[in-house]
């Protein structure tokens, strides 16, 4: 047999390729959306975000207009309530996630909480010194997606918080610097970035696998906003064992970074896990050097991964 010429074989490799694209494609496209996802968008109105399997409502209280001295902070530095939702068997969720509410909706909204049949474990502070004053209510539910949307959602209309899809804001600071020293920024809006650092343990919540992820805030996260005359502001949640929690605010307050909060988000855990909240100001590099020094002490990735 003859060989084929070389612009026959070039073409029905073309040919190949082309198909093995539109294959490509065609699968990707044809790739189900989770009926629970539908129906909490339906339940919140919003889009939500989805990442790794899970499901996230996004509620920042742009209403709030907190300050920490002289300095203004904006929603995204603290102050997002959140809903994330895990999938669990054919039909249900696990839903994790944070009210932040004034001090003087925390009752009523709590109350709401408790007739819904939400379970609440943990109601605390993250800062000091804001004005207004925050607080943040915990919260777990599972069961039937359109159902605990809907319960949490009653909940949420009894404070302030705007329920109305969130506005996404261009981001306007050059993070360069923060960059070098910890990884690629996951998210950033208006003078606001935001950096994950996720566990290296297997993790378990109610009895559920789940993966250390910034949808679920079962990583580490790290905000800094800039504030005037150069100067930004620095805080977050770092996610801790026990044994890590000591030598993790030594090396946050030997860079400036106060420990506000050290408390658990959830009682029904593995392994047993605390949050650590601080707040600081200064240049990029001094504060982004103690987030790195911070984590030096723990079990986690030190380089954020960039966009989810």
């Amino acid at each position: 047999m003859k060989p084929l010429p070389s612009t026959i074989l070039a073409t029905g490799i073309l040919l190949l390729l082309g198909r093995q694209t539109m294959y490509a494609q065609n699968a990707g496209a044809s790739q189900p959306v989770d009926p629970r996802w539908t129906a909490i968008r339906q339940v919140f109105g919003q889009d939500g975000e989805v990442h790794d399997g899970y499901f996230r409502v996004n509620l920042p209280r742009s209403d709030l207009g907190v300050r920490i001295g002289g300095d203004a902070l904006e929603s995204p530095f603290e102050f997002t309530s959140y809903v994330g939702f895990v999938p669990v068997g054919a039909r249900d969720v696990l839903a994790m996630g944070e009210y932040v509410l004034r001090d003087d909706e925390v009752a009523t909204v709590l109350t709401e909480l408790l007739r819904q049949g939400i379970p609440t474990p943990a109601l605390h502070n993250h800062l000091i010194g804001e004005s207004p004053r925050i607080m943040y209510i915990h919260v777990m539910a599972r069961g039937p997606a359109a159902s605990v949307a809907s319960k949490l959602k009653a909940a949420f209309a009894k404070s302030a918080t705007p329920l109305t899809p969130p506005v996404a804001s261009h981001a306007s600071v050059d993070w360069t610097t923060v960059d070098a020293i910890l990884g690629k920024h996951s998210e950033a809006s208006g003078h606001v970035a935001e950096y994950e650092f996720p566990r290296r343990e297997q993790l378990t919540v109610d009895g559920v696998a789940v993966k250390s992820s910034g949808l679920l805030e079962t990583a580490s996260e790290v905000v800094f906003q800039q504030l005037a005359n150069g100067r930004v502001a620095c805080g977050g949640e770092l996610f801790v064992l026990p044994s890590e929690i000591e030598a993790v605010a030594h090396a946050l307050d030997e860079h400036g970074l106060h420990v506000t909060a050290i408390h658990n988000h959830m009682l029904d855990q593995t392994p047993r896990m605390y949050w650590m909240h601080w707040y600081g100001t200064g240049d990029q590099e001094s504060l982004a050097r103690g987030v790195a020094s911070a984590l030096a002490h723990m079990n986690s990735v030190r380089k954020s991964s960039g966009e989810q």
